[in-house]
This record gives C-alpha cells, sequence and structure tokens, in this order.
C-alpha cells in the first residue's frame, strides 16, 4: 500500500512497532486483554444483581434471569435439530468449498466438532452455538453472498475462535443475544447488554483477532467494511478517509459522544474495531476492496 499519513495535528493512529509474527498454535494467548477482566466484572455484576433481587425479593426479575438461562441452555441443546430443520447443512457434497475451509481451521486452531449450517436469514452476523461438541455454526445466506476465499476465511475463523475462546459457554451464563432468545425475554436482554457490554465487546475483539490469524489483517479490515458498507460500495472506501474519521472521533464534543456510544453499545462500532485491528496486527496491504 501506499505511504499513509496516520498523524493528525498531535494525534497519532496507534500502531505496532512490528508486526506480530501469528501462530495458529498460539491462539489462545492472542485473546484480546480486556476480555478476562472485563468477564470478571460481569460475573461479581450478575452476581450482586442475584444478590440483591433476592434480598429485596424481586421475583419477577429473578425469574426473568431464570427464564434467559432456560432459553439458553434449551437454544444450545437443540441447535443441531434446529438447524437441520430449517436451512441446509455444509458437507463434504453440499457447499463443499465451505466444508473444505471450515476443516482447514479445524485443524489450524484445533477446534472441537462442529456442524455448519447455511440458513436464509437477513443477518450479516454468523450464529455460533453450544457448550460441547458438537457446536453449531449458522451462515446466514446474504453473508455468503457477499464474501468468499479469505473473507470468508476471516468470518469462519471469527466463528471457531469463539468456540475455541469458550465464548458460547460464558454465552448461555450470560444469556447470548436478543435473537436467540424468546420475544417474552427481549427486554431482559436489552438490560443485559447495557450491564455487560464492556465485556460482551472484548469478546468481538478477540473473535477478530482470530478471524486474524485465519486469514490476514487486510481480509479481515476488507471484510468489516463489506458488512458495514455494502459490497458494492467497498471498493471506493479509502484508509486515508477512514483515518481521518478516527482522527475526527477524538475531537471536541464528538470524542464525548463517541464514548457514550461505544460504552452503551455490546457490539463494537466500525471504527473502533478497524483500530483494534490495525494496533494488534499492523496496517493491511493493500486498499480496501481492491484485490
Amino acid at each position: 500500500m501506499a505511504f499513509l499519513n496516520t498523524e493528525r495535528d498531535g494525534w497519532r493512529l496507534k500502531l505496532p512497532s512490528a508486526p506480530p509474527r501469528l501462530d495458529d498454535a498460539r491462539l489462545l494467548e492472542y485473546r484480546h486483554p480486556t476480555e478476562l477482566p472485563m468477564l470478571w466484572l460481569a460475573l461479581v455484576a450478575l452476581a450482586i444483581l442475584l444478590v440483591g433481587a433476592a434480598m429485596l425479593k424481586q421475583k419477577a426479575g429473578l425469574l426473568g434471569v431464570a427464564g434467559v438461562w432456560m432459553a439458553m441452555i434449551v437454544t444450545s441443546l437443540q441447535a443441531v435439530t434446529h438447524n437441520l430443520l430449517r436451512g441446509a447443512e455444509v458437507t463434504p457434497t453440499q457447499f463443499p468449498e465451505i466444508y473444505r475451509m471450515v476443516q482447514e481451521l479445524r485443524q489450524r486452531f484445533q477446534a472441537p466438532l462442529v456442524r455448519v449450517f447455511v440458513v436464509r436469514r437477513f443477518s450479516f452476523e454468523p450464529e455460533t452455538l453450544g457448550f460441547s461438541a458438537p457446536y453449531t455454526i449458522v451462515l446466514p445466506s446474504v453473508l455468503l453472498d457477499s464474501l468468499e476465499g479469505d473473507r470468508l476465511r476471516y468470518v469462519l475463523g471469527r466463528a471457531l475462535g469463539r468456540i475455541r475462546f469458550g465464548h458460547t459457554r460464558i454465552e448461555i451464563l450470560l444469556g447470548g443475544d436478543e435473537s436467540t432468545l424468546p420475544t417474552l425475554l427481549s427486554w431482559v436482554a436489552r438490560l443485559r447488554d447495557l450491564i455487560f457490554a464492556g465485556y460482551r465487546r472484548a469478546q468481538v475483539l478477540s473473535a477478530d483477532r482470530a478471524g486474524i490469524v485465519a486469514s490476514g489483517v487486510t481480509a479481515a479490515i476488507e471484510t468489516q467494511i463489506i458488512i458495514s458498507v455494502g459490497n458494492s460500495q467497498a471498493h471506493q472506501v479509502r484508509s486515508e478517509d477512514l483515518i481521518e474519521q478516527s482522527y475526527q472521533l477524538t475531537r471536541g464534543l464528538g470524542r464525548v459522544h463517541a464514548l457514550l456510544i461505544k460504552l452503551a453499545s455490546a457490539m463494537p462500532p466500525l471504527i473502533y474495531r478497524l483500530e483494534a485491528m490495525v494496533e494488534w496486527a499492523g496496517l493491511p496491504v493493500r486498499e480496501p476492496g481492491q484485490a
């Protein structure tokens, strides 16, 4: 990539002194450094909430939490059967390219057995479910319509990384996401997301690192841009302009607004995810969408 100006008026984009030499066998060492501290904070907060609800005899709150846990346990236990009913499984003869990619990454990451399904869903976020093998990965068809090659490898690497990091087990404890819960319990999910947003953001950044290990930082950044702005529009995105956006988010009132939005979001916004990627793995080798 041509020289990029990563400095603006006393501000500098954070970059590693040297890009890390990534090793599949060290995947668990690449967990984002904030994830475990945020997990402990989340568990302490959960314990305080449960003890407080019990002391105040808030039966509705306790029943809501119990309902979330039961819903997640049932969802995990039924994941394979549910997706056998609603979608098409990835097998050596059905979606063979995806099957080969999954097997390659399972071997590289020493991941347990997984069942992968393609389902027509209007979402760009795969589902990863399970407490033990076989785990389940659900790939929305709209995602597969937009990605192939190393970009798809990034998505699958993220999903398998989540399994290796233990995210699917912790999600049962913290209640998963709103889409996996009955409508009756969606209010609990929104409250939970606000309380545990810090840990969920750290989970996302850890999974992003697994995706980078699987495919490289260039494919990782390109994929996130395609998901955020669209497949047809991604080729018009320029690194210099993204760096300028990052700089603007550190200035004046915009800095405060950006911080408040980040703290309230369980999913890190695009710019923060790209910043975390290049801070850890360095700049991409080409402009987004210029493959």
